[in-house]
C-alpha cells in the first residue's frame, strides 16, 4: 500500500486569518482517504497585507486544486480573481478559488448555496416565508443573494452598520427581491440567519434578539465554532427548528467538490 501522503500528492488549502478555528482540513482529508484520493487538505494562515503576494504564489503551485477562503479574505479575494462567477460578482466576495491555468484565480461563494440546501433538508420550504439576516459582510450577503433567489416573500438585511445593511438591501432590490432594513429581532420572521461572527466567543452579545420565535421559526448560525452558539442553544429552548453553521458547511461541499475537479462527493452532514 502507498504511503500517504506522496510526491503526487494533490492539495486543497483553506486561507483565512485566523485558521486556528477551521475544521476544514481535517473533513476534507478525511473525505479524500474515503474516496481512495490522493490529495491532503492543508490550512494556510495569512495576513490581510499578505494575501495579494501569497495568491499571485500559490496560482504556480502546481498540485494545488484550489482554495477555500474564510474569514477576513473573501471580499478581498474577489477583487483579486482573474474570473468570478456570475453569483460571486454580484454578491462581491469568493469562498472558493482555483487556479485558471495562467497564474490568475477563478472565483465562485457557496456559503448561501450551502445555507440554503441546510435550510430545506428536512423539506422545509423557503418559497413566500419571511427572512431575517444579521451581517451583511461576504457570508451575510451570500445568503442574502442564495434567500432571494429561493423566492421568500420579505428579505430584511441588519448590520451594526446600518449604511451597509443599506446598501445590500438595495442590490438585492436592483435584482428583484423584496429586501429592505430591518432591526436585528426575529419576531415577526419565518427563517432567521445570523452571518455575523458574533457567537465565536463566550462572551459576545447575542447578535439577534429572540423575543416572539417558537416552534414555527427556523434559527440559522453561519458561526460553525463553537458547534452549537448560546444563539441557537436559546433557540432550541424556545422550541425553534436550528441549523448549525457545521451543517452550512457540510451542505456546501458537493458544490465545492464540483467546483475543485473531484466529482460531486458527499461528506456526512455532522453538523
Amino acid at each position: 500500500m502507498t504511503q500517504l501522503p506522496s510526491g503526487r500528492t494533490r492539495v486543497l488549502g483553506i486561507v483565512g486569518d485566523p485558521v486556528v478555528q477551521v475544521g476544514a482540513p481535517a473533513i476534507w482529508t478525511a473525505l479524500f482517504r474515503d474516496q481512495g484520493l490522493d490529495a491532503v487538505c492543508v490550512p494556510a494562515h495569512v495576513r490581510p497585507e499578505d494575501l495579494a503576494q501569497f495568491l499571485a504564489g500559490a496560482a504556480r503551485w502546481q498540485n494545488l486544486d484550489g482554495l477555500i477562503v474564510t474569514i477576513p479574505h473573501k471580499i478581498t479575494a474577489a477583487t483579486l480573481a482573474t474570473e468570478l462567477s456570475t453569483r460571486a460578482d454580484r454578491v462581491g466576495a469568493v469562498n472558493v478559488l482555483r487556479p485558471d491555468g495562467a497564474s490568475g484565480w477563478t472565483g465562485d461563494i457557496l456559503d448561501g448555496v450551502g445555507l440554503v440546501a441546510a435550510l430545506t433538508s428536512d423539506g422545509r420550504p423557503l418559497r413566500d416565508r419571511r427572512a431575517l439576516v444579521v451581517g451583511s459582510g461576504g457570508v451575510g450577503t451570500a445568503v442574502a443573494h442564495a434567500l432571494g433567489e429561493s423566492g421568500v416573500a420579505d428579505l430584511a438585511v441588519s448590520d451594526l452598520d446600518p449604511a451597509r445593511a443599506l446598501t445590500l438591501a438595495r442590490r438585492l432590490t436592483q435584482l428583484g427581491y423584496p429586501a429592505h432594513v430591518a432591526e436585528p429581532v426575529a419576531a415577526g420572521f419565518d427563517v432567521v440567519v445570523n452571518c455575523s461572527p458574533a457567537g465565536m466567543r463566550a462572551e459576545d452579545d447575542l447578535p439577534i434578539d429572540l423575543d416572539g420565535t417558537g416552534p414555527g421559526t427556523t434559527v440559522a448560525d453561519a458561526v460553525a465554532h463553537p458547534p452549537v452558539t448560546r444563539l441557537l442553544r436559546l433557540a432550541r429552548e424556545r422550541g425553534c427548528w436550528v441549523v448549525p453553521g457545521g451543517r452550512m458547511m457540510h451542505a456546501q461541499v458537493p458544490d465545492q467538490a464540483e467546483f475543485f475537479g473531484y466529482g460531486r462527493l458527499h461528506t456526512p452532514d455532522r453538523g
